[in-house]
C-alpha cells in the first residue's frame, strides 16, 4: 500500500530512535554472551567425551548467537537508515511548506493536492512536483525498511562478511552508502579491540566517517597525518612526510625544466613544460604548508602550555579537482561538551593561511561563554574549513560569484552536523548545537540548514552574509526563534551582495529573524576610524570619501570575530544557549576587561 500524504505528515524520528537504542543494547548484550561463550570453549584443556560434548553444544549455541547478532544488527542498521530517511523527508516537507507560504499556495493535508489563491501556475506546478518527489522518497524509505526486516524475519539477511568475519554479526568495515546514524550504530556495535585495530592500522577506512566519536576520528586522522603501520605490516609515512617528498620531487622536476629551457632556444614547448612544472611545484608547496598548519594547530602540548583546550582533528583531505586542502578542527571535545558550535568561514579561506585564525577565534568564543554562565570546559567550538571555498585573489575573484561552491558544500556540511547529532544520540549525550556562519560560509551554512534533518542544529547564526541560502526563514530546519543574523548596518561590503535567486535573501531582510548587535568594532564612531587621506592629483575629495568608505566596508566585513567585540560576545552567548548581550551586560563585561587590563 502506497504511503499517503496524510501519513507522511505524521512521520517523526523519535520512535525510530527509541527502537534503535533498544536494538543497540540488545546487540551489546548478545555480543558479551557470545564472547564469554567463545572464551569458555577454548579455555578447557582437559579431554574426554564429556568435554567434547560440552564443546559441541557450546559451539552450536554460539552459532545461534551469531545468527541472532547478525539479525539484530541488521535490524539496527535498517532502522537507522529509515531514521535518516525520515529526517530527510521532514526537511523536504518543511521546505515545501515554506515554498507554499512564500508563493501564496496551500497543500491539502489529506491528499497533498496544491492550490493557490491567485493561481500562480508556475509555483503550483513546482510544488506539485515537490509533493510527488517527497511521496516517492517516503515510499522508498518504507519499502526499503520493509524488505530489510522481511529478509531478517525469513533468516535471509547476512552482514556481507560471511567467510571473512573478524567481528561477528556486523560488517568488518564501514559501507560507503551508510548514513551518519548507520556509521554511529556500526561503531558502537564493535568490540573495543576492533575499534582500536581500525584506528591504529586502518585509519583511512574510518577517519572521514560522520557519526563516529571525535576521539576516534582524531586518533585516526593523526595517524593518517603522521604515519602508521597497516594490517599487512606495511609502513605508511603519513600525509605530511608524503607531501614533503612531493615538494622535493616537484622541485627537481622544475629545476630540470628550467635548465632545459635555459640551454635551448626558447620555444612554446619548453616554456609550457616549465610553466607546468612550476604549477606542480606551487601546488605541492601549498599542500605541504597546509598539512604543516594542521600539525601546528593540533599540537596539544603547545595548546596545553597556553591553557587551551585539547584540539581534535576531525578530518583533513585533499581535493584533487580544486587542488585544495580541507580540514576540520575542534577546540574541546564535542562528544562530552554540553554546548557545541561549528564556525563556517567564507571566500578566500585556506588552511595554511586561515586555520590558525579560526582556531584562535573559536578559542576566544569558547572562553567568552563564561560570561554567559557556562563553564568553557563544557564547550567545544569547531573550525570548519571542511569545504573548498571560492578564492578571492586576482582573476579568481570570479569564483566568488559561483554559487556552485556552496551547492556542493552544503550537503557535506549537513551530513557533518547530522553526524555530530547521530554520535551523541547513540551515546545518550545531550548537547546544544549551534551553526555559526560568516560571509560565503553563511550561504553554504544556510543551504545546509535547509537540507539537514530537523533537530540537527538548535541555533543558526548568519553574519556578514551575501545571502542566507533561502527565500524564507521557515526553510531552515532550525526553530525560527533561534535563527540570528549579525551585520554592520552601514559598512559591510559583502552583506546582501549576492543575487537573491542564487544566494538567497539578505538575512537582514528575512522576516522573523532575530537581529544581533552590529557593533563589530566596539567603537561608536567606527565608520570614521580611518580618516580620509589627502586626495591625490586628479582625485576629487568626493572620490576619496567613496574610496575610504569602500575600504571601511571591506575591513569591517572581517571584524565580527575579533577579540573584544560585542558581536563575538553575542555569538558566545548564543552558543551557550542564551540570548544576545544586553547593554548592561556589555558595559559590565567591558568594565571587567578594563580592570583586568589595568592590572587591578
Amino acid at each position: 500500500m502506497a504511503v499517503s500524504w496524510a501519513h507522511v505528515l505524521t512521520w517523526e524520528t523519535g520512535p525510530l530512535d527509541s527502537i534503535a537504542s533498544d536494538l543497540l543494547e540488545a546487540s551489546k548484550g548478545l555480543r558479551e554472551a557470545y564472547e564469554s561463550g567463545d572464551a569458555a570453549v577454548w579455555s578447557v584443556r582437559s579431554q574426554g567425551e564429556a568435554v567434547t560434548t560440552m564443546q559441541a553444544t557450546t559451539i552450536c549455541n554460539l552459532a545461534s548467537l551469531d545468527r541472532a547478532l547478525t539479525n539484530i544488527n541488521g535490524a539496527l542498521m535498517a532502522i537507522e537508515a529509515a531514521r535518516d530517511g525520515v529526517g530527510s523527508i521532514m526537511a523536504d516537507i518543511n521546505a515545501a511548506k515554506a515554498f507554499a507560504s512564500l508563493h501564496g499556495c496551500t497543500i491539502n493535508n489529506i491528499d497533498g493536492s496544491v492550490s493557490a489563491v491567485n493561481q500562480y501556475k508556475k509555483a503550483v506546478t513546482t510544488l506539485e512536483d515537490n509533493v510527488r518527489a517527497i511521496l516517492a522518497k517516503a515510499n522508498q524509505v518504507d519499502t526499503t525498511l520493509a524488505e530489510a526486516l522481511a529478509s531478517i524475519n525469513t533468516d535471509r539477511y547476512t552482514d556481507g562478511d560471511r567467510g571473512s568475519d573478524k567481528v561477528v554479526g556486523i560488517p568488518d568495515v564501514p559501507q560507503p552508502n551508510w548514513s551518519p546514524s548507520q556509521n554511529a550504530a556500526w561503531w558502537n556495535s564493535l568490540p573495543e579491540e576492533r575499534k582500536k585495530f581500525l584506528i591504529d592500522h586502518c585509519p583511512d577506512d574510518i577517519r572521514h566517517l560522520d557519526g563516529l566519536p571525535a576521539a576516534a576520528r582524531d586518533q585516526a586522522n593523526r595517524r593518517a597525518l603522521d604515519g602508521y603501520v597497516d594490517a599487512n605490516g606495511k609502513e605508511h609515512q603519513g600525509a605530511l612526510r608524503d607531501a614533503k617528498r612531493a615538494v622535493e620531487e616537484a622541485q627537481q622536476a622544475y629545476d630540470i625544466a628550467d635548465k632545459k629551457q635555459a640551454n635551448s632556444m626558447i620555444n612554446s614547448y619548453t616554456a609550457a613544460e616549465k610553466a607546468n612544472a612550476q604549477t606542480k611545484l606551487e601546488r605541492a608547496k601549498e599542500k605541504y604548508e597546509d598539512l604543516k598548519a594542521i600539525r601546528e594547530q593540533t599540537a596539544n602540548d603547545v595548546r596545553a602550555s597556553k591553557g587551551l583546550a585539547p584540539a581534535y582533528l576531525l578530518d583533513f583531505n585533499y581535493d584533487k579537482d580544486y587542488h585544495r586542502t580541507t580540514a576540520i578542527v575542534s577546540s574541546g571535545n564535542p562528544d562530552t561538551a554540553t554546548h557545541v558550535s561549528t564556525l563556517v568561514p567564507g571566500i578566500g579561506t585556506n588552511v595554511r593561511g586561515d586555520l590558525s585564525k579560526y582556531v584562535a577565534a573559536n578559542d576566544r568564543l569558547r572562553a567568552q561563554t563564561a560570561h554567559a554562565g557556562v563553564d568553557p570546559n563544557n564547550v567545544a567550538t569547531i573550525s570548519y574549513l571542511g569545504y573548498v571555498a571560492p578564492k578571492n585573489d586576482g582573476l579568481n575573484n570570479i569564483q566568488a560569484a559561483d554559487i556552485g561552491y556552496a551547492n556542493r558544500a552544503a550537503p557535506v556540511l549537513a551530513r557533518f552536523e547530522e553526524g555530530l547529532r547521530a554520535n551523541a544520540e547513540a551515546n545518550h549525550h545531550k548537547f546544544t548545537n549551534t551553526l555559526v556562519t560568516h560571509s560565503y560560509g553563511s550561504t553554504t551554512g544556510g543551504k545546509a540548514a535547509a537540507l539537514m534533518a530537523p533537530g540537527t542544529v538548535d541555533r543558526l547564526i548568519l553574519t556578514g552574509s551575501p545571502g542566507g541560502g533561502v527565500q524564507s526563514i521557515d526553510e531552515y530546519n532550525v526553530p525560527r526563534e533561534h535563527v540570528y543574523e549579525s551585520s554592520i548596518p552601514e559598512g559591510d561590503a559583502v552583506q546582501g551582495i549576492g543575487p537573491d535567486a542564487y544566494y538567497g535573501k539578505n538575512p537582514r531582510h528575512l522576516e522573523g529573524i532575530t537581529h544581533l548587535s552590529g557593533d563589530a568594532t566596539d567603537a561608536k564612531d567606527y565608520w570614521h576610524l580611518d580618516p580620509p587621506r589627502t586626495p591625490t592629483s586628479g582625485e576629487s575629495a568626493a572620490g576619496e570619501r567613496i574610496g575610504a568608505a569602500l575600504r571601511h566596508a571591506i575591513d569591517n566585513h572581517m571584524l565580527y570575530f575579533e577579540d573584544g567585540t560585542r558581536t563575538s560576545q553575542d555569538f558566545a552567548n548564543i552558543i551557550a544557549g542564551g540570548k544576545q548581550t544586553t547593554d548592561e551586560e556589555w558595559a559590565a563585561i567591558k568594565a571587567a576587561r578594563a580592570k583586568e587590563n589595568n592590572g587591578h
